[in-house]
């Protein structure tokens, strides 16, 4: 959610009404298609002053999810090679941008229609899946860290796996690894979780020009039902901020 407080709650420090801030809500809690939203002062971070305050809340969910894969999971540092399935997506853009920040040789893997986005994300490399199956594509090499944004058959997924190299990580934000992949190869599901410092070194990124939040449509709130139903039928062109009117 992006927002600007309305009212803040007893015993709250350092949020004032009028506060414009970003939060990635606690799963367990309602949630932000909403005129007002109860959030915990805790997850709150300053929201980014260089966008548009609606766009900014496309950050929290999908930068927070990159961010933790890609730092916390697989401890990703310069020098690694680091392949990311589904870049096009926005947890994979965001990966792109965060990995290359961190001095990493990443290949990325997108559809035609992402192919210049993700390049202007710095990927040294990218892999149109339409033209080349990945497998075919990258026959040969080893990465340290494949951080997988596909949904991914078992033998899919062990393919994959099959990419890391010894000592390397297999990151998913969705088909779990096998549990022993053998080759010490660590392998770890990612299920994002709200956390403000992080958030607030993402917003840092975004002000600072070096990370970029990309908005594919800005719908009305009234367009809930649809932009969930178009979610799950995947017709959604990219990432979708639903506004107040």
């Amino acid at each position: 959610m992006a927002g600007v407080i309305a009212e803040v709650g007893e015993g709250v420090s350092g949020w004032s009404v009028g506060d414009a801030v970003v939060a990635f809500l606690p799963m367990t809690a309602p949630g932000a298609a909403a005129e007002y939203v109860a959030a915990p002062a805790e997850v709150l971070a300053a929201a980014p002053r260089t966008v548009e305050l609606a766009d900014a809340a496309a950050l929290p969910s999908a930068g927070l999810a990159a961010w933790q894969a890609l730092f916390e999971h697989a401890e990703v540092k310069a020098g690694q090679s680091v392949l990311i399935n589904g870049a096009g997506g926005a947890v994979g853009g965001y990966a792109v941008q965060l990995a290359a920040q961190a001095g990493a040789t990443v290949t990325a893997t997108a559809s035609a229609r992402s192919i210049d986005r993700i390049r202007s994300y710095r990927a040294d490399r990218i892999v149109d899946y339409t033209a080349t199956p990945l497998l075919q594509a990258v026959a040969g090499q080893h990465f340290d860290v494949v951080l997988n944004r596909v949904l991914t058959s078992p033998e899919e997924t062990a393919q994959l796996v099959g990419l890391v190299a010894d000592g390397g990580a297999f990151v998913s934000t969705t088909t779990p690894g096998p549990e022993d992949a053998g080759r010490g190869v660590r392998t770890v599901r990612v299920f994002v979780r709200s956390d403000a410092s992080q958030l607030a070194e993402l917003v840092a990124r975004i002000d600072a020009g070096v990370l970029q939040i990309e908005v594919a449509e800005r719908r009305p709130l009234t367009n809930l039902a649809a932009v969930h139903d178009e979610a799950a039928t995947g017709r959604l062109s990219g990432k979708t901020v639903l506004t107040l009117a």
